[in-house]
């Protein structure tokens, strides 16, 4: 149910992204929101994975564009606690990460600092649904 969620809120910000793309100075709406699920359950990695590709498709016509980095992420982060232990260090790095790949397509430096702004937002949102209580 919270990744059907997640999907429709995607789309939603894929529309926000098109619709308002030469009119105001936004944040990528729908990779925030798939970041965010990713860095907040790992294994969230394929639905999260195939509307990034679909996103990256829709946005930029080509799938290279954060797809890798999204698909680099889960692995970085289980390698990373394997070696140092899980910390919020990690996840921050990779957060990063994928949003320095909208500089480099493109996108100016405040619209990735509003995406990066945003998707800590929504990785607290979602780790708020996904806590079970004690």
């Amino acid at each position: 149910m919270i990744n059907a969620l997640l999907l429709f809120a995607c789309l939603i910000g894929i529309i926000f992204n098109l619709g308002f793309s030469g009119v105001l100075l936004q944040p990528d709406w729908s990779l925030a929101l798939l970041l965010a699920a990713l860095l907040a359950h790992r294994g969230n990695w394929l639905w999260v994975a195939l509307a990034t590709g679909i996103h990256d498709l829709i946005l930029y016509w080509s799938i290279f564009i954060s797809l890798p980095w999204i698909l680099l992420t889960p692995i970085i982060i289980t390698w990373s606690d394997a070696q140092i232990g899980p910390s919020l260090l990690q996840r921050f790095f990779s957060m990063l990460l994928v949003t320095t790949s909208l500089f480099f397509a493109g996108w100016s430096f405040v619209s990735c600092l509003l995406t990066l702004l945003l998707c800590l937002v929504f990785w607290h949102l979602i780790t708020r649904l996904y806590v079970q209580p004690a």
